[in-house]
């Protein structure tokens, strides 16, 4: 953009009250301007000595001798060089002063020279967008209110079958195919990607109104060609249609099946195949055939048999085995006939048998061994981690049996340990479906197929008699299902879990739980938003120990009873060791706690556990020679604890990244830790000072 400095007359001189109207005139043309500026003795702006100012005094009394001063005209306006020429509009005055930053007098500049450098800055930027215009890969379009072309680009020449020369200044209607741009110009109204043909070519047109004080003044469409887009689109949802469909048959299919390259690399396994091998994915995947026949897992290569004999090949292995094995190779040709690929399949024939004899009798165990296990599960202590003397627990638990008196969806959220199962069981134990089963399934410990299977089952195509394995939603009919960890579900699961939920298709009541809250999750995109708004009815934040201190000394003598009785030990805490208890941090929450006490209760060699036994337990991974102090002479008490201190905050820091973290660690308030950083800071600028 062109600055006011970029057009102005610089000035080395200026006049001043000494000089005369001869010494004005003759810097006037040595600077080959019409006027200066003169300054007092302090060296500011008086005003402007101008030929126009000169003539307007008249020539009469004109004598080279008479002071500038006498010629002095204020009419004039300070410009600054940093000013934009396109913001200078309508000036009064010819000639006008220039300043710069530091409010010095650099040049003068005239309304003419401003004028011509406006209009030079028009005409380039006229030029710039009439070739963008032109250059534009999509057509442009523009009528006036009248209907009239007034632009049209090279690229709108196709869609239009018009060229510019034939189009521009004639009515729409009569060059060109309708485009809907009358429309928009009367109702004023854009519209957006509309469809339109043009023989064989498809076109999307943007079509908005032109408004100039608010009035419609005209209409600009805009056209893309999308034939070869569309056309390309549709091959590849074709292709991707097609991939999915291959892929979903392949991995569900029940012989294994291996594709491997034409010189034998295994390229792709299917599930089947480390069943029926008893190898995994990895083992397979990307080695040659040939090695797994010298291990001994295929007695004949079939991949040499198919590229020897050229055709389909069907051999038996393993005939004598416990799985015998029915292997077939089918090669896969090019266009020059040449094999490229190998398709082996691979069925277990004894597997099938030893299906059909066992299928039955696992179905009629598992029934029966889930009925026990249901039971059992109910008739455990399950307030364990749910003792309570704190407000904030009480609420939870208050909030926890009013919700087990409806069916309402229960999302539980809080860290690991705080005790989300307990709750889970609490729920469902005074619910009216406490006779019925309670299942518990763990989202993240599972890989999406397995917990595919667990949560719907699995058909097994053997005959009409029999059934493949149930999911929880079937087996916990009437009951409750609890989801943990739900968050790590992979999207495609929540979604067919989701189907089950709207509207619910078994009658069982579900609990989830996460660590994350769920809407932390949705707006990442690792949730899917319906599922939240489905199981989300009744959240119950579950509290970290940390946040429940009351609760500490019941949970502790309650774990250590349960040890004592476990163990037949008769082991008791000492204030001191309970006080520790108090102060930890206890990251693990009410999980970690259990373990401590039951680590206490068997490892300690009196009756009576001392602070020192429970401060190892403890602090065992902060173990290290900082933890011990040493003393090599004495200081100051006062400089050795702020000594300490400073050691203290730093090593904390350094291990926990933040006040916060570093504040739990040290067992104090998050704005001690701050205060004491601030403290250590200025010390060291101080000591860096005296250095300087």
């Amino acid at each position: 953009m062109l600055r006011v400095g970029q057009v102005m007359s610089r000035l080395s001189v200026c006049l001043h009250s000494y000089h005369t109207i001869g010494d004005a005139l003759t810097l006037i043309k040595e600077k080959k301007v019409t006027g200066l500026p003169i300054l007092n003795d302090q060296g500011h702006l008086l005003g402007m000595v101008t030929k126009e100012q000169i003539f307007e005094k008249g020539l009469e009394q004109f004598t080279a001798e008479n002071k500038a001063i006498d010629y002095l005209t204020t009419r004039f306006l300070p410009l600054k060089e940093e000013t934009l020429v396109e913001d200078v509009g309508d000036l009064p005055f010819e000639i006008y002063p220039v300043f710069n930053n530091q409010e010095e007098i650099t040049g003068v500049v005239t309304k003419y020279a401003l004028m011509q450098a406006h209009l030079q800055q028009v005409q380039l930027r006229s030029q710039e967008l009439e070739a963008v215009f032109d250059s534009a890969h999509n057509g442009i379009l523009a009528i006036n209110r009248q209907g009239i072309i007034t632009s049209l680009n090279p690229a709108a020449e196709r869609p239009t079958r018009s060229t510019k020369e034939k189009a521009v200044g004639h009515f729409l209607n009569d060059i060109i195919i309708p485009t809907g741009l009358l429309e928009v110009v009367r109702s004023g109204i854009p519209e957006f990607g509309v469809k339109f043909q043009v023989g064989r070519r498809l076109y999307i047109s943007n079509r908005t109104p032109i408004l100039k004080d608010g009035e419609v003044v005209g209409a600009v469409g805009v056209f893309q060609d999308v034939s070869e887009i569309e056309k390309i689109l549709q091959e590849l949802r074709s292709v991707k249609q097609l991939n999915e469909e291959l892929q979903t048959i392949i991995a569900s299919s029940y012989d294994g099946l291996i594709i491997c390259d034409g010189q034998g690399e295994i390229l792709r396994c299917n599930p089947a195949v480390g069943r029926i091998l008893d190898l995994t994915w990895t083992e397979l995947v990307g080695r040659p055939f040939k090695d797994f026949v010298d291990k001994g897992i295929f007695q004949k290569n079939i991949v040499y048999l198919v590229k020897k004999q050229d055709a389909l090949v069907s051999l038996l292995e393993r005939p004598l085995a416990k799985h015998s094995l029915v292997i077939t190779g089918n090669p896969v040709y090019s266009e020059d006939g040449e094999i490229v690929k190998i398709v082996i399949n691979i069925r277990d024939m004894s597997e099938l048998v030893f299906l059909r004899e066992a299928l039955e009798e696992s179905k009629q165990l598992s029934e029966k061994y889930q009925s026990q296990i249901a039971q059992m599960r109910n008739h455990q202590d399950i307030g364990a981690a749910l003792r309570s003397c704190s407000v904030i627990m009480n609420n939870v638990m208050d909030l926890a049996f009013r919700v087990s008196q409806v069916d309402s969806p229960v999302v539980l959220v809080g860290e690991q340990g705080v005790g989300k199962e307990e709750i889970a069981r609490l729920i469902h134990a005074q619910s009216k479906r406490a006779q019925a089963p309670f299942y518990k399934l763990n989202c993240g410990s599972l890989p999406n197929q397995l917990l595919e299977i667990e949560l719907f089952g699995q058909e097994i195509p053997l005959d009409i008699a029999h059934r493949g394995k149930k999911g929880i939603f079937e087996l916990a009919e009437k009951g409750t299902v609890y989801l943990e960890d739900i968050g790590k579900m992979s999207l495609s699961l929540q979604q067919r879990l989701l189907r089950i939920l709207n509207p619910i298709s078994a009658d069982v009541r579900i609990i989830a739980s996460t660590i994350s809250p769920l809407k932390e999750l949705v707006e990442k995109g690792l949730f899917h938003k319906e599922l939240f708004f489905s199981l989300n009815v009744v959240p119950i934040k579950v509290p970290a120990l940390r946040e429940r201190k009351e609760d500490l000394i019941p949970l502790v003598l309650f774990h250590l009873e349960q040890n004592n009785k476990r163990h037949g030990l008769e082991k008791v805490f000492s204030p001191e060791a309970i006080q520790l208890f108090l102060n930890y941090s206890w990251l693990g929450n009410v999980r970690e706690l259990a373990n401590v006490i039951e680590r206490l209760v068997v490892t300690s060699n009196d009756k009576f556990i001392s602070p020192r036994e429970v401060d190892l337990v403890l602090y065992e991974k902060e173990q290290s020679p900082l933890r011990s102090v040493t003393v090599a002479g004495l200081i100051p008490l006062k400089e050795a604890i702020d000594d300490l201190e400073q050691q203290l905050v730093t090593l904390a820091m350094k291990q926990h990244g933040t006040t916060v973290k570093a504040a739990e660690a040290l067992g104090v308030n998050q704005s001690t830790v701050v205060r004491k950083l601030k403290r250590l800071k200025n010390n060291q600028n101080q000591n860096e000072s005296k250095k300087r």
